[in-house]
């Protein structure tokens, strides 16, 4: 099955100068007015506007030609207003390398190789790279890159990821908008991430005694639980209070409720999802006995 990786578009470790406009830059120019051009270098990747926001631009260095004054190597595609972020990068690309599961632990840094570079995606958060061949026998780690100077951050700067064999129960954007947060363009994908994992991890472990898990597919209701749970725990950690923790309460109350089997999941045909092998009959007598006093095994 496939992995889809997500990586931060723009990531502290591949910033490396940030600066401001203090004048508009109009279609056409290939010169830059700053508050300060220091630190920054001939030959550098630099996006100007807001990142992970519509009208960001990639340009390139051509010179810094005084303290305030920068040219282009090409001229600009869109139109920019003073105040707009200038920001220098090591690397415009990103660099997936995998290596194979071996003891279900990270694997030493020279196992993995290049398994494929992807551009990033500056007008958003993140960045995903989708493995055709993916799975849980992989883990994969991630650098930014830059195939023209050949610079790269290092192999282990970022954390590592390990394929899964269960596609995710719901999107970040969709629990984005669950928990109203869909404009909130500092949140970072991967504290959406953290949370949903968290989600998905209470909502395997309250519905194992009652189902096979992790589910694949996914069914509906399993989606609206994570939503509704991992969107609780986003509010609760931004903002807690009461009103958020009632929430976080209602929605682990939920889970909980299929996972004794007051609700039922069911399938996109409205099927009871078969259980899993855990022994039934117990706490009543509603279901078959799976032993009797007086057996022996």
């Amino acid at each position: 099955m496939a992995v889809t990786l997500r990586v931060d578009s723009f990531h502290e470790i591949n910033i490396v100068e940030r600066g401001e406009l203090v004048g508009d830059a109009a279609i056409g120019t290939t010169e830059l007015s700053l508050r300060s051009t220091r630190g920054f270098l001939t030959g550098q990747t630099v996006y100007i506007g807001s990142l992970s926001r519509e009208g960001i631009e990639k340009v390139v260095v051509a010179s810094v030609a005084d303290e305030t004054t920068m040219t282009l190597t090409a001229q600009l595609k869109l139109p920019h207003r003073a105040s707009e972020s200038v920001t220098a990068v090591l690397g415009d690309k990103i660099h997936v390398y995998r290596a194979v599961n071996v003891i279900d632990a990270v694997p030493d840094d020279e196992s993995f190789s290049v398994l494929a570079t992807r551009e990033i995606d500056a007008d958003q958060p993140s960045t995903y790279f989708a493995d055709s061949a993916g799975s849980s026998g992989y883990w994969y780690r991630f650098t930014y890159f830059n195939e023209f100077t050949m610079d790269e951050t290092p192999l282990g700067a970022l954390d590592p990821v390990r394929g899964q064999d269960f596609p995710h129960y719901a999107s970040l954007g969709d629990i984005r908008q669950a928990a109203g947060f869909q404009n909130a363009y500092n949140l970072a994908d991967r504290t959406v991430e953290l949370w949903r994992g968290v989600a998905e991890t209470e909502i395997n472990s309250a519905l194992a005694g009652a189902y096979t898990v992790p589910f694949n597919p996914v069914p509906a209701i399993v989606k609206s639980l994570t939503l509704e749970l991992a969107a609780a725990l986003l509010l609760v950690d931004a903002y807690g209070g009461r009103v958020y923790e009632r929430r976080l309460a209602d929605a682990r109350a939920k889970v909980t409720e299929y996972g004794n089997r007051t609700a039922v999941v069911t399938d996109e045909n409205g099927q009871p999802l078969s259980t899993s092998n855990s022994v039934t009959g117990w706490p009543d007598d509603s279901e078959p006995r799976s032993f009797y006093i007086g057996q022996r095994f």
